[in-house]
């Protein structure tokens, strides 16, 4: 029931006090016996002794339904001239005296107050639970409902308006499948809002059941006796599971724009104005080679160091190269104790956070190193430093511990572990390989599977499995790095290209391809922003450096 329906009833000069029968103040009710109360019989009934177990309460509505003296006007069915007093809990019938010297004879036998009391025990427990169980579930799917509604919403008057912009070039080709997305996200949106609408009906279903039980309490004993209420579980709504949908929309045979939209799992993030031209962006994406060098080491990782220079790692090299555009060793760095580096990341002071093997090492700016992080039996693989100077390290001991560790800038305590969880419950970080900050996200690449984005809360928010870009060979991921746009680079060394993901996992285009760079093998790669330059390595110690946006 409602605040409002159960608030304090007003005293009243026609109501008398049980005890005292007087008028003034009748504010209270003792549950025990039962009867309204003024003021000072309250108090007294608290302190006498006789009484102390009583429980006393305001003199509300709900109160005096639920707990005040039901009528006494049950007459015998068989006997109409006989009140009812017991009830046959063999036969499961009331009784008046002549029906139990008739036909109840050595039946067990309940009186009808017992019987009542019970009954009344049992309906008040359901009552409540209508408030304190079934309500508190519906309205958190209702809350939940709401937000889908307008999250699917939003998306769809953005996906609708994108369709809308792209349908004036491409008219003649694409009138018939824009209709059909439109048609399909419109369904997504019906969906929610029919589930909005079971929500509904068992709201009402629910407010109906309280009243008809105070109907019942107030009518009678044998009223409440006979009445057999719905299940609980029976009020909840029962709401399907949809399933998701891949919804892929082809502006130009250039370019494929993959949208994912489904009930429960749409993410809308706005962009940014200076960032809006999106589309116009995109269509600069035009891959210039500018030069390419044979490495000293076979290349597993690329470091980007400013002023269009890059680190070169390999995991069979204790010694990392700095090269520059144009192929030059400008400094290299030999981490005592190891036998091959598997990547690096650069701290604001300058400092160099590299893993090897079981560990992970700090090279000062100076060149000496020290050991942070001693992580037997996991081997360290990828490296980043956040925003706030976390160190974040991908995690194996190829088993189903794998993981990823984010650890304080001094790496004196470990802060999380990144599993990724999706929305049954499920790690999707299996086999993580690389990992890079994107915002407020982190991206892992799980070696030769999968790329998965993971909020700060270790929900999954996407994962790209490679089939947009239709190649022939499978999706073999290695390396990953983000750009100033916030989209991904990820390499894919089967199919010798990288794959140009957008910040909500989409592929934007499949760029830096063999034939474009004349490079296989694809492997390490990091980007300068400052030029938007793009160094890619192999383990064949080659590496090339192109231009994709204009």
């Amino acid at each position: 029931m409602s605040e409002k329906g159960a608030s304090s009833i007003p005293p009243q000069t026609f109501v008398e006090c049980g005890l005292c029968q007087g008028h003034a103040d009748i504010s209270w009710f003792c549950k025990n016996c039962p009867t309204s109360l003024c003021d000072a019989c309250a108090t007294t009934h608290r302190t006498t002794k006789q009484y102390k177990s009583h429980t006393i309460v305001e003199r509300t509505y709900t109160v005096l339904r639920l707990f005040g003296p039901a009528k006494i006007a049950e007459q015998c069915e068989v006997h109409p001239e006989k009140d009812i007093s017991s009830y046959c809990n063999k036969c499961d019938v009331p009784c008046c005296i002549s029906c139990l010297v008739q036909n109840h004879q050595r039946h067990e036998i309940s009186t009808i107050e017992d019987k009542y009391l019970d009954a009344e025990k049992r309906l008040n427990v359901y009552y409540k639970q209508l408030d304190t169980d079934v309500r508190p579930t519906v309205d958190k799917m209702e809350d939940q409902a709401k937000a889908d509604v307008k999250e699917d919403t939003l998306t769809a008057e953005k996906v609708i308006n994108d369709i809308n912009e792209y349908r004036k070039d491409f008219i003649q080709n694409f009138n018939r499948s824009c209709d059909d997305l439109i048609t399909e996200v419109n369904q997504i949106s019906k969906k929610t809002t029919e589930a909005f609408g079971e929500i509904e009906k068992s709201k009402k279903m629910i407010e109906s059941l309280k009243k008809e039980i105070e109907e019942k309490i107030e009518r009678g004993k044998l009223d409440i006796i006979k009445y057999q209420p719905p299940k609980l579980e029976s009020l909840i709504p029962t709401i399907k599971g949809h399933k998701q949908v891949d919804i892929l929309f082809e502006p130009s045979m250039k370019m494929l724009e993959v949208m994912k939209e489904s009930v429960g799992k749409i993410k809308f993030k706005e962009i940014e104005r200076e960032e809006m031209d999106r589309s116009k962006m995109l269509r600069s994406v035009h891959v210039q080679k500018l030069h390419s060098f044979d490495s000293k080491i076979g290349v597993t990782s690329l470091t980007t160091a400013g002023n269009n220079m890059a680190w070169v790692m390999g995991n069979v090299s204790p010694t990392m190269y700095l090269y520059n555009d144009k192929g030059t060793v400008v400094r290299s760095v030999k981490v005592k104790g190891s036998e091959g580096i598997n990547d690096m990341a650069i701290t604001q002071s300058g400092e160099m956070i590299v893993t090897c093997r079981e560990k992970v090492r700090r090279v000062s700016v100076n060149g000496n190193v020290s050991t942070m992080i001693d992580a037997a039996p996991f081997g360290c693989y990828g490296v980043c430093v956040t925003g706030k100077q976390e160190i974040v390290v991908c995690m194996d001991d190829h088993g189903d511990k794998n993981h990823v560790a984010v650890y304080s800038s001094d790496a004196r305590s470990k802060v999380r572990d990144i599993r990724g969880r999706d929305g049954q419950g499920n790690h999707l970080i299996t086999n993580p390989y690389c990992v890079v900050q994107n915002g407020q996200n982190m991206c892992v690449v799980n070696y030769s599977t999968n790329v998965v984005c993971v909020d700060e809360r270790d929900n999954v928010r996407w994962v790209y499995y490679g089939k947009q870009a239709k190649l022939e060979g499978s999706f073999d991921p290695c390396g990953i790095c983000v750009d100033k746009y916030n989209n991904l680079l990820v390499t894919d060394i089967r199919n010798h290209c990288v794959h140009y993901i957008d910040r909500e996992g989409g592929l934007i285009q499949v760029i830096l391809t063999q034939e474009q760079i004349g490079l296989r093998g694809h492997w390490g790669i990091c980007v300068d922003d400052d030029t938007g330059h793009v160094f890619v390595g192999n383990f064949l110690k080659n590496v090339v450096i192109a231009k994709y946006l204009k």
